[in-house]
């Protein structure tokens, strides 16, 4: 009835003032969704549709990039959805009924086409059922906040929810410092991450599809033309009013938006668009299986001194709207048994858990939730049975708990790999249970103080690298005081993710660097990265890098000759090409540092490597994108940027 009220309202008073609350807002997209609208409600919808409709499909880019205009109305869109995923819930709907009203809406609004956002969200309605089931206090606020999470603003679209904030407890260091234990045989390691293996990669099939990820058997060709409206975003600014403090809606706005919308549509021929490379493709395509297998036989020819292999996860495609477990199942164990099978049996190899392993994508729980389609106990007993036999029977244990291990390598070496996934802004799960997050680092601080009480050194393999929005602020903040305290402990940080070849300097509350998280790359050329895998030669007194290089291929030359096996090459040997006495946190960041003052031409360097000398990247790379990658490296506490905005400075002024 209220609703009803502000509606008629607005209706019948002067066109020239129409200006309505984000609230209200809200409840007319609610009411699209419950299919409850009146003929005055209808009249309004067109014109909140056309403000909100989104230019493009959603994307990580769209969401990090997006203008404040965008964000918030962003913001709007996602509550609306999620509070009526709630009331629709608490009302009795059952999924499917929900499913459809949260898919059209997905649709009306351009987040995604109609296969995605159908299958997308019937796959996380079940999970997202059971949250608001179970949990009064999860709210439209938290699951949007953290979806909409962006690298460089805390208000993004903000919600205050206390269970959020929590805290580790880090023990004092011990008495008596323990005598380090070593041995001096060489041990050089192998590290591949992000193979995202596409079983259904078709080798000249149609690269420019329909549908976020391409280069798939069966999917349509991009419509013929293309129409993109090109309205500048100050116009769409202008859609959002402050009243005395309160941001509104200006319907006014939407005939403007209209009528350029219309004028500024620009018709694009997207008939002979080359077709899906052979070996990979630089747009928004997976890896054959075929780009994997030469990724392994390579490093099996090429280095036959390799100790150990560390692969940092992601082995399943970005179909994300599709995946099935049957799926997961078969690509994890078809990319474990590829490595034992080329390495043999004397190679340990230690595999990480990536986001996408889980059913659906991102989705990870806590181990006290066992229903069907909810639980991912599935996917850890999978991979116990997987990887069984490169594990202990305590790292089976804690794998099957919580999909992390700890394990001896060597004497004196100890190998952590750390089921980060569970902070990830997209799990769901975050949401039902923020301190299940802690119970990970809370484990992970036992294993480094047992370590350090034993002498042994450590090496800690994560999915996710710290300090990137896609981790909690709170995981990232807690997880930097870990690396401080137990910085004589860990020798080395491996992480995967990204795709993109970078590194992470730590600092201690002096500004002192003391830690270094390196980066791996990918196996995959999604998106618009060359291949890589690299090889690290490691010091056996410390346990830290002696030197990491790094292997691609440039896929535009491999896919001249697809009947060819790809030209490796070293593409840069980090201690020589960067002109470093050695790899520890202190000569890292004084690289970092002269990238933007005495020694530009490295900053040169590292953005080409960054994306691994990729056609497409590379050459678009301007000086601020430079320095954007430039500040992750510096950045490992979310939204903690002063050092980001130091180096900035350093690059103008000198």
């Amino acid at each position: 009835m209220k609703f009803l009220v502000v509606v008629l309202v607005l209706v019948s008073s002067s066109f020239a003032n129409r200006l309505i609350s984000l609230e209200t807002v809200e409840d007319v997209l609610k009411k699209i969704l419950v299919n409850d609208l009146s003929e005055e409600d209808k009249s309004l919808l067109e014109d909140i549709i056309e403000i909100l409709h989104r230019p493009e499909y959603v994307s990580e880019n769209s969401i990090q990039y997006a203008s404040p205009t965008r964000t918030t109305l962003d913001c709007v869109i996602c509550r609306s959805a999620f509070r009526t995923a709630i009331q629709g819930l608490k009302a009795g709907q059952t999924e499917e009924e929900l499913s459809n009203v949260i898919s059209t809406l997905c649709i009306t609004l351009g987040i995604a086409g109609y296969g995605v956002c159908k299958g997308a969200v019937s796959l996380n309605i079940p999970i997202i059922r059971y949250i608001v089931k179970n949990e009064p206090q999860a709210t439209a606020e938290a699951f949007c906040g953290l979806v909409l999470q962006n690298v460089g603003n805390p208000n993004n679209c903000p919600f205050d929810d206390q269970r959020f904030e929590w805290e580790v407890t880090l023990p004092a260091p011990p008495a008596v410092e323990a005598v380090p234990v070593f041995e001096t045989k060489p041990l050089t390691i192998a590290i591949i991450t992000d193979a995202h293996l596409d079983p259904l990669y078709e080798a000249f099939g149609v690269a420019d599809c329909d549908e976020p990820v391409c280069c798939r058997i069966g999917q349509r060709p991009a419509s013929n033309y293309i129409y993109k409206s090109h309205i500048d975003e100050s116009v769409v600014a202008e859609s959002l009013t402050n009243v005395t403090g309160e941001i509104k809606l200006n319907l006014n706005v939407a005939p403007k938006i209209r009528e350029l919308r219309k004028k500024s549509q620009t018709r694009f021929w997207n008939r002979h668009t080359a077709p899906a490379g052979y070996w990979g493709d630089y747009r928004n395509c997976d890896s054959p299986i075929w780009a994997f297998d030469d990724v392994i036989d390579r490093i099996a020819e090429t280095h036959k001194n390799i100790d150990v292999l560390y692969y940092i996860g992601d082995t399943i495609d970005h179909g994300v709207w599709e995946t099935s477990y049957e799926l997961i199942n078969d690509m994890n164990r078809y990319l474990i048994e590829k490595i034992r099978k080329t390495f043999g049996d004397d190679v340990q190899v230690i595999p990480v858990l990536g986001n996408h392993e889980s059913q659906p994508t991102n989705q990870f729980a806590p181990s006290r939730v066992i229903g069907d389609h909810l639980n991912t106990t599935w996917l850890y007993e999978g991979l116990v049975d997987k990887w069984g036999f490169y594990l202990t029977e305590d790292s089976k244990r804690t794998l099957l708990e919580r999909g992390e291990f700890s394990q001896l390598v060597r004497p004196g070496l100890r190998v952590i790999v750390l089921n980060n996934n569970v902070a990830y802004r997209y799990n769901w799960w975050l949401v039902y249970d923020p301190l299940d997050a802690k119970k990970h680092l809370d484990w992970l601080v036992e294993e480094l103080y047992k370590a350090e009480i034993a002498g042994e050194k450590v090496h800690i393999l994560a999915h996710i690298p710290p300090g990137v929005h896609d981790l909690t602020y709170t995981w990232t903040r807690e997880y930097n005081k870990i690396v401080n305290r137990f910085t004589n402990t860990i020798a080395a940080e491996f992480n995967g993710h990204t795709h993109s070849d970078e590194f992470k300097v730590f600092y201690n509350q002096q500004g002192t660097p003391i830690n270094v998280a390196w980066g791996g790359g990918s196996a995959t050329s999604y998106t618009f990265y060359n291949l890589n895998y690299k090889i690290a030669t490691i010091n056996t007194r410390t346990f830290e890098p002696l030197n990491i290089v790094n292997y691609a291929y440039n896929l535009t030359e491999a896919n001249l000759t697809p009947n060819r096996r790809p030209h490796w090459f070293q593409l840069y040997d980090m201690k020589n090409t960067f002109g470093l006495t050695d790899l520890s946190a202190v000569s890292m960041n004084d690289l970092v540092y002269k990238m933007v003052t005495t020694n530009k031409e490295y900053l040169e360097k590292y953005a080409a490597f960054y994306s691994k000398l990729s056609d497409t990247r590379w050459p678009n790379c301007n000086i601020n994108c430079k320095l954007d990658n430039l500040c992750k490296i510096v950045v490992t506490v979310l939204w903690e940027r002063q050092r980001c905005e130091e180096l900035r400075q350093l690059y103008s002024v000198s």
